[in-house]
């Protein structure tokens, strides 16, 4: 059978099991997403289900597009799935067209993080509470918490050490309502109270899915395992596939115990495991299985023992430097010399815990000449410049959005500050294009010009900005002299511009695809870390979380040293340390070929020194199992004890800056009030210090 070719046994028996709902406990590399898509090819060309009846979902968007891909070649399909997707995804397509039966209008808003820590400010200021205690990153975590628990009663737990949490929590709530907004947490728990309150929506959902698939079960969090259990109700038409050793997201939410319980909540569950892994050589498998058969607990009944065809393999390498400097010179230089000897630079991932280890690296990979990218950091939708542009569009086009409103109403200035603010709120009643037309008579003369100005400019976005967003943006930006604004404001005004310019690219391309503004909104609001790849030849930096899913030949793991790797953090906590474990077993799982591990033995401390440090506690109990190499040589006068790195007082040789026109580059050295720079794009030049500014 055509569809069964290329199949292991196991994997043959998860893709023809239907009779009960299926487990697949499935290890790194072992072909899980193979098992998904073979799953749907059978389910479509030998059970005779229309793929638009089945529900395939993975956790990030990219997962999901390479699965679309995937079902569409083999199944020749003319039109993309739509219902293979993500949990977040799914959930806006279901209150997209339901919305109203919650008390929501169809067109709300999703609220990023930013939104949501700006309303969750605004709510703090005004109950009058005390903002340092009361941090809306803070405060947004625990919120997140609470609905991600599905259960409100936690609060009278977080209440003993936050007393103003309660009102906070109802207050940010009528925010979001009054906004016609959702933050991402509500997506999912708003899809659960349609169902439990819609008893007739539910059914129509339920009759909308012959068959549900689920990739990376291990991170659902117990609201995500809910809507899944109201969508597939007392049938059997549910296959899961999930990796408990891979839970590394319980501080996200993540309920390992949907895998452990699942049998309980699924009764008659068959369970099959995968542990071939088609990804790893045998040493790597062999290092990886050490590592996590340390883990404890309930763990120890669903882990995997892993092998491979892939026999031998090249050693693991442990490489110990004097300092982190030299930790970076060393990822550089070998990265050089494997490319000389035929690999690509795409290659290659440099994985670590803590995303300000990446600095050292950046700065060795440029004075070595080596293209790379950042995985993580600031999302280009989450640019400062990028969400002032959008909040135009946003904002135009759903004016009950009171964040988008407040973040463009005095941008750039038009003398409306909290007072006239405060004015315009008390005229409002239906959204706030009501509210200034309403307050118009009461405002000041020149705040009256500047207000009919930014109406003008809001009513031309109405009619052509869902259509034409491209065009809009651009006119946009025009109108209110944003370039100018950006070059009064900012000293890296240049890249910012161009980031400008790059969001011009991007809607024109939603515009060549056929969809609207709203529709790219809610997917640029609903990307992630891995969405940002660039399919190029540059080595990728990134955190061990945000490799999860991804391989590469080579993967060197950086800065394996207790505090960092594992965190600080989890040395009081069992369960925190168990998920330290889970990820340095995930890190090690990447790589295909080699692997090389580093630590330094003093490491530069955010005030500039360099500390002694330990090795990671996880190398002790693979030591016998690895080649360990070290740099025994002694620190030089030449490497002061104090770090260039994390100095503060001006530029430093060694030190990572930034130049208005040349870019990213690295100090190689000083000579009174000049500097002579390597940098990335344009190679070496020597400039006034003046014109560089840190990074």
């Amino acid at each position: 059978m055509e569809i069964l070719e290329g199949l292991n046994e196991e994997q043959k028996k998860a893709v023809l099991h239907f009779s009960s709902p299926l487990l697949v406990l499935a290890g790194a590399g072992s072909g899980k997403t193979r098992v998904i898509t073979h799953k749907i090819m059978y389910l479509v060309e030998k059970l005779s289900i229309p793929v638009d009846r089945i529900l395939a979902i993975t956790f990030t968007n990219k997962a999901a597009s390479e699965m679309k891909e995937r079902v569409i070649d083999a199944l020749d399909l003319k039109e993309e799935p739509v219902w293979i997707t993500t949990f977040h995804s799914l959930s806006a397509k279901i209150l997209r067209i339901e919305a109203e039966h919650i008390g929501y209008n169809r067109d709300f808003v999703i609220y990023d993080e930013e939104d949501s820590k700006k309303a969750i400010k605004d709510v703090i200021k005004e109950l009058n509470v005390d903002g340092e205690i009361y941090k809306p990153e803070k405060i947004k975590n625990v919120i997140s918490q609470i609905k991600q628990n599905l259960d409100e009663s936690v609060l009278d737990f977080y209440a003993f050490t936050l007393p103003h949490l309660p009102k906070i929590y109802e207050k940010y709530n009528e925010h979001l309502v009054f906004s016609n907004a959702m933050d991402f947490d509500d997506l999912l728990l708003n899809v659960v109270r349609l169902f439990r309150e819609n008893p007739d929506i539910l059914k129509k959902w339920q009759d909308k899915f012959d068959y549900i698939l689920v990739d990376e079960y291990q991170d659902t969090n117990l609201v995500q395992h809910e809507i899944l259990k109201l969508i597939v109700g007392n049938r059997d038409c549910i296959t899961v596939v999930g990796d408990p050793q891979q839970c590394i997201y319980t501080w996200r939410g993540a309920n390992p115990e949907n895998i452990l319980e699942f049998e309980n909540d699924f009764p008659d569950t068959k369970i099959i495991k995968l542990e071939r892994n088609y990804r790893s050589t045998e040493k790597i498998l062999y290092v990886a299985n050490k590592v996590i058969k340390g883990a404890k607990g309930r763990w120890k009944e669903k882990i995997l023992k892993l092998w491979t065809d892939k026999k031998g393999g090249e050693d693991i390498h442990l490489v110990i430097l004097e300092t982190d400097k030299r930790e970076s010179e060393f990822i550089g230089k070998r990265i050089k010399s494997l490319v000389e000897h035929g690999y690509n630079f795409s290659d290659f991932s440099v994985l670590i815990r803590m995303s300000y280890l990446s600095r050292n690296i950046e700065e060795a990979f440029i004075k070595h000449n080596i293209p790379y990218q950042v995985i993580g950091g600031v999302k280009f939708y989450e640019r400062a410049e990028i969400k002032d542009i959008l909040s135009y569009l946003r904002f135009a086009l759903q004016p009950k959005d009171t964040q988008a409103f407040k973040r463009i109403i005095n941008l750039p200035p038009r003398g409306i500050g909290e007072k006239t603010f405060q004015k315009i709120h008390s005229f409002f009643e239906t959204d706030w294009i009501q509210a200034l037309n309403d307050a118009y008579e009461n405002l000041p003369k020149k705040v009256q010009i500047r207000v009919q100005e930014f109406l003008e400019l809001v009513e031309y976005i109405r009619r052509h900005g869902n259509e034409k967003p491209s065009e809009t943006a651009k006119y946009i930006v025009d109108v209110i002299g944003y370039e100018s604004y950006l070059e009064d404001k900012y000293k890296d005004w240049e890249d910012r511009i161009a980031n400008v310019h790059e969001l011009f690219n991007a809607l024109k391309e939603v515009e060549k695809s056929g969809r609207t503004f709203l529709e790219f909104l809610e997917e640029s609001s609903l990307s992630q870390a891995q969405d940002n790849i660039q399919d190029s030849n540059t080595v990728k930096i990134m955190t061990v979380h945000a490799a999860k899913g991804l391989e590469f030949p080579v993967v060197f793991i950086a800065g394996l040293e207790d505090g960092i790797f594992p965190s600080g953090r989890a040395f009081e906590d069992i369960e925190q340390m168990e998920e330290e474990r889970r990820l340095f077993y995930v890190a090690i799982t990447r790589a295909k070929e080699k692997v090389f591990m580093s630590y330094a033995r003093k490491r530069a401390s955010f005030s500039g020194y360099l500390n002694e440090t330990k090795p990671s506690r996880f190398l002790k109990e693979i030591k016998e199992d690895i080649k360990i190499l070290s740099d025994k040589k002694p620190i030089s006068k030449k490497e002061p004890v104090k770090s260039d790195t994390f100095s503060v007082g001006g530029i430093k040789k060694g030190q990572l800056v930034k130049h208005k026109a040349f870019g990213k580059g690295v100090v190689i050295s000083i000579n009174g009030n000049k500097a002579t720079v390597l940098f990335e794009n344009v190679g070496q030049k020597t400039i006034m210090k003046d014109f560089l500014e840190t990074v």
